[in-house]
């Protein structure tokens, strides 16, 4: 199935909203555009396999003819940004034939170049359709300044003024002191095709930050309905259980890993996972034991934010997976080798390509603000007996030799007995009833005391 096909299926199946929709990478239109910078490099003879030998490209389809040891001509695609505005992408193919070989006659370099005569051609749509030709450069290593004609402003600069002209004389004619002719080729429908391709990334991430706004709102809101709700000890057990499953479905990432990226999940994994604790949530029978409205209600804001969130990853997978292709359907099509330069070009240009990954973001406030609210009890467990480490004592050096009451962490001894009033009773009652059979032990043994 083509692409596009697919885009569109997959953007009506997930049920993208349709401002997100508009926002979106916009694939067909960019199909076209690369069909006109097919017709127009086509138009100055520059044929894909054309381009393929002279960008050196590894792979090149070509005709026994068409092949020689070396060529004297070398292209160069060039991807800038105007010192004006950085946003704005100046595509330029270059071209340069190397006359420091003596192996390369006048005639030779006619025979190899006669299929690409007009492609000194820089290309002009106005709006009568016209066709204005613009500048060679000899034995200069820096492009035009300006996409416009400009008068020659030295004698290494040679203006062509018509089609007519005969284009292997200008070519063959380079000044006796220079040994290189650059040829700067400027289309017209690549910079359309740059500019549209900005602009969509613009609005990706408009988006990003609208939506990633709203989500963090969301959480500040659910972070306060829970910090009043486990204020209640038998909410704070049911929130504390339900956030111990979310924890070990792993939806996003595992417990404390969010701050890394290798560990993020696809938005195919996430979906499966939020499914998973969903089902594992119903067999709990969590929910049906929760007695105050606002549980139910603050858990229904808890699981639309989760899927607020997927959609949004959804919509990144998709858009991503366009710019991917649609950057490799350009190489495809023009053999000019964009799927590397354009996304380094701009990497830093762009949220939606350059920040931090929205799941990773979003997941580390939805952590720090919401499931730490209410602590889980695996934080704050002995490694030993797994039972709750309470009474703990921070280390130091020679902290167990002289361990006395002034080693107590007092601050989370207070935290324990907040957070985990029922596992602290049962720990306590071990340790009393630990003592007592140790005293009747030594009661019984008849042993008296002895004093060294």
């Amino acid at each position: 199935m083509k692409f596009a096909k697919t885009l569109e299926r997959t953007l009506e199946e997930d049920e993208i909203p349709q401002e997100w929709v508009e926002a979106a990478i916009q694939y067909k239109a960019l199909k076209k555009c690369i069909n006109k910078v097919v017709n127009e490099l086509e138009f100055l003879g520059l044929q894909k396999n054309t381009l393929k030998i002279l960008l050196n490209d590894k792979v090149v389809e070509v005709n026994e003819q068409e092949t020689n040891p070396s060529n004297p001509i070398i292209a160069e695609y060039i991807l800038s940004k105007t010192s004006t505005d950085a946003h704005n992408i100046k595509p330029m193919l270059k071209i340069t034939l190397d006359y420091s070989s003596e192996d390369y006659t006048k005639d030779h370099i006619v025979d190899d170049t006669e299929y690409e005569e007009d492609k000194i051609i820089e290309l002009k749509e106005d709006d009568g359709g016209d066709l204005q030709i613009v500048t060679s450069r000899e034995g200069s290593l820096s492009p035009p300044a300006s996409r416009m004609a400009s008068p020659p402003t030295s004698p290494t600069l040679k203006v062509v003024d018509s089609l007519n002209t005969n284009i292997d004389e200008a070519l063959l004619s380079p000044d006796d002191h220079h040994k290189k002719h650059e040829i700067f080729i400027m289309l017209n429908s690549d910079s359309k095709f740059f500019e549209m391709l900005n602009d969509e990334l613009n609005s990706l991430d408009t988006l990003t930050q609208s939506e990633e706004s709203k989500i963090i709102e969301e959480v500040k809101k659910i972070a306060k309905y829970v910090n009043e709700l486990k204020l209640k000890q038998s909410e704070l057990y049911k929130w504390r259980e339900l956030f111990k499953v979310y924890l070990d479905s792993e939806v996003y990432f595992k417990y404390n890993e969010t701050a890394l990226p290798s560990q993020q999940k696809s938005s195919e994994q996430i979906k499966s996972n939020l499914d998973l604790f969903v089902t594992n949530l119903n067999k709990s029978g969590i929910m049906t034991r929760f007695k105050k409205k606002q549980s139910l209600e603050t858990f229904n804001q808890f699981m639309e934010m989760n899927y607020h969130l997927l959609k949004i990853l959804q919509f990144q997978t998709i858009n991503n997976e366009a710019l991917r292709k649609i950057l490799k359907k350009f190489d495809k099509q023009t053999s000019l080798g964009i799927q590397k330069t354009f996304p380094k070009l701009i990497s830093n240009d762009h949220i939606f390509m350059s920040g931090s990954s929205l799941a990773q973001s979003i997941c580390y406030i939805i952590q720090e603000s919401i499931i730490k609210v209410i602590p889980q009890l695996d934080d704050y467990s002995c490694p030993i007996c797994m039972n709750i480490a309470y009474k703990p004592i921070r280390l130091k050096e020679n902290a167990i030799l002289y361990a006395d009451s002034s080693n107590l962490d007092l601050e989370s001894m207070e935290l324990m007995k907040k957070y985990f009033p029922r596992e602290v009773k049962e720990k306590l009652r071990e340790r009393d009833k630990e003592r007592y059979n140790e005293l009747r032990k030594n009661a019984n043994s008849g042993e008296k005391c002895i004093v060294m």
